[in-house]
């Protein structure tokens, strides 16, 4: 693309638009559609290549729009003048379409209002970002400068006391630095003032005397840097001075805290020990957030930096542009006919010159000339954040120095109240490892106990167990085995010795269970063998 647009001479071969709606009023697919051929069709951009990107930024939803400005059939640029007032033609008929609430614009339909204020562009809300300045408010502070004074050196004196610096600009008559080193347009920087009106106000002040921007920015730069240096010694003193008194009152509270450390529980004391310990993190950004110098040194170290990637961004592009012109030039040289060689050659030997290559050369020249001029700028920006790195790194340094003086008292503290802490567990180790003895020793004592206990019930099992397995051998001496009609059994014991029955009849007793199975058992066993008998007799009869 940029090669057509080299071809038509067209320095914006690319249009951008944005196409973006309040966050309340949401458009369907159709009606995005509809808004961007509306535009496309105004702009004069129907059947050129565009390319459309949608996405959601704080809440809002709105659609880039980029479109091909070169007609490659007719190699021409398609003009894009006067866009501003057909942005506005279509917005008003796409409110109207759409039902939108109505904005009130500053080229169409004005009806007798007055022009609106101009919102600031896509560039000043990128430095006020960059800067953290707010763009309203640095014009309304620098027109309440203008209407205050009367002459152009008075406003060149109010601007340096708030903190602004009057430069003159490459483009402009003048330019303006704020504290941040970003550049604006003084013109467009107060309100309701004519460009001619301030340039009579300002006749009294020789542009040759003022700096050009680079040097307002250093001085901007040098200047945080010297009220940061300023400002670091008194801050320095009076972290020593706080930090002695806190020591002073540190060691006048020891004695009374050791007495009470070694009675108070010792739950409460590692509570409390933990409530001691400074918290060195916390007091150095305490620190930084309350010294102002802090803040400066680091808003002029961002500042730099900003003003470093600025000068680089500025360095590339005007080194690409000195490569586009010089790789244009190669193609216009490379795709001439034989009679533009033939013209080549003439001019290479003195006696012929072509203005288009001529007018290329030029262009180049200047574009060098440019692009070194952005090289010396990158360097010097390069150096002011360096320095402004450098002097932030020292204030860090004496902010953590003085943080760590007036916190020596409190580690002082925090360590004898550890070492009291520490006293007291190993001493209630100490307890905690008698007990533990005299627990072990009368865990072995329960132990031995339920040995002895265990043993004295295996003895009685066995026994039981011994005396059971006698049942089945007394019921099997039984002299008769009778059933009941109730079911129970009748026993006949045999003629024995009155001990001998006795322990019998005790021990038939003693077991009630076991002796009424065995007894049942012994009943079938003796009608089993009483039928085979009778049996066995029927057999002989037989």
């Amino acid at each position: 693309m940029e090669a057509f647009g080299a071809g038509t001479r067209c320095k914006s071969p690319l249009y951008h638009a944005n196409i973006d709606p309040r966050a309340d009023e949401r458009l369907t697919p159709e009606q995005w559609g509809r808004a961007v051929d509306a535009l496309e069709a105004k702009l004069g951009f129907t059947g050129q290549p565009r390319a459309l990107v949608q996405h959601v930024k704080e809440g809002r939803e709105h659609v880039h729009v980029v479109w091909s400005r070169i007609d490659i059939e007719r190699n021409r640029a398609i003009p894009d003048s006067h866009n501003y007032r057909k942005h506005e033609e279509v917005a008003r008929a796409l409110e109207r379409e759409f039902g939108h609430e109505r904005v009130q614009g500053a080229h169409v339909e004005r009806e007798g209002k007055e022009r609106p204020a101009r919102t600031p562009s896509h560039a000043e809300m990128q430095q006020a970002e960059r800067s953290g300045l707010d763009p309203k408010a640095i014009k309304a502070e620098i027109t309440a400068l203008w209407r205050q004074t009367d002459s152009g050196k008075a406003f060149a004196g109010a601007l340096a006391e708030a903190g602004y610096i009057l430069a003159r600009g490459d483009k402009r008559d003048f330019i303006v630095i704020d504290q941040a080193g970003e550049s604006h347009s003084l013109a467009r920087r107060i309100d309701g003032v004519k460009a001619a009106d301030m340039r009579a106000r300002l006749s009294d002040i020789d542009q040759a005397t003022l700096p050009d921007a680079r040097g307002a920015r250093a001085e901007q730069a040098q200047k945080a840097l010297d009220d940061a240096q300023k400002a670091e010694e008194a801050r320095t003193a009076e972290a020593r001075e706080a930090a002695q008194k806190a020591a002073e009152a540190v060691e006048r509270a020891d004695e009374a805290d050791l007495t009470r450390w070694r009675s108070m529980p010792l739950n409460a004391l590692q509570w409390e020990i933990n409530t001691l310990r400074p918290d060195r993190y916390a007091a150095l950004a305490a620190g930084q957030a309350a010294e102002p110098t802090y803040r400066e040194t680091l808003e002029a170290t961002d500042a730099a930096h900003a003003g470093a990637v600025k000068a680089r961004g500025e360095a590339l592009e005007a080194t690409e542009t000195v490569r586009s012109l010089k790789q244009k030039a190669e193609r216009y040289r490379e795709y001439q006919g034989l009679l533009g060689r033939v013209r080549f050659w003439l001019q290479d030997k003195g006696i012929l010159e072509i203005p288009e290559w001529k007018r290329l050369q030029t262009e180049i020249s200047k574009a060098q000339k440019l692009a070194d001029k952005r090289q010396n700028d990158l360097a010097t920006a390069e150096a002011l954040h360096t320095e402004a790195k450098s002097a932030l790194k020292t204030l860090d340094s004496a902010i953590a120095g003085a943080v760590d003086v007036a916190q020596a008292p409190e580690w002082r503290r925090y360590e004898v109240a550890r070492s009291v802490l520490n006293e007291r567990i190993e001493e209630d180790r100490r307890r905690a490892a008698e007990a533990e003895a005299e627990r072990r020793a009368e865990e072995i004592r329960r132990r031995v106990d339920a040995e002895i206990e265990r043993e004295k019930r295996e003895g009685i099992e066995q026994q039981r167990r011994a005396e059971i397995s006698k049942i089945p051998t007394i019921v099997r001496g039984l002299a008769s085995i009778t059933q009941t009609e109730q079911g129970t059994f009748r026993v006949r014991y045999p003629d024995l010795p009155s001990e001998e029955l006795k322990r019998q009849q005790d021990l038939l007793r003693r077991y009630p269970d076991e002796a009424k199975s065995a007894v049942k058992a012994e009943f079938s066993e003796r009608q089993v063998q009483a039928k085979r008998e009778k049996d066995r007799g029927f057999d002989m009869m037989d």
